[in-house]
């Protein structure tokens, strides 16, 4: 997940199989690690994933953007 100062979120979130792919963060911002993920729960909850996991399989990584929930 995509951050800027103050713990607000970007909403872009990142799939990547090697840290070295995450691309470059947008001005005043950093990528964090999410230590909760589980690609088999994210894609049971989410179906519509699947097409972001295989892009992010074959290039790398997958960014997409996510509206914000209440953290």
């Amino acid at each position: 997940m995509e951050w800027l100062n103050r713990g607000r979120r970007t909403d872009r979130v990142a799939y990547v199989l090697d840290e070295w792919d995450l691309p470059v963060p947008l001005p005043g911002a950093e990528w964090a690690r999410d230590s909760k993920f589980n690609a088999v729960e994210e894609l049971q909850a989410n179906p519509a994933l699947e097409d972001t996991f295989r892009d992010a399989i074959a290039k790398g990584v997958a960014v997409i953007t996510v509206k914000s929930t209440a953290i």
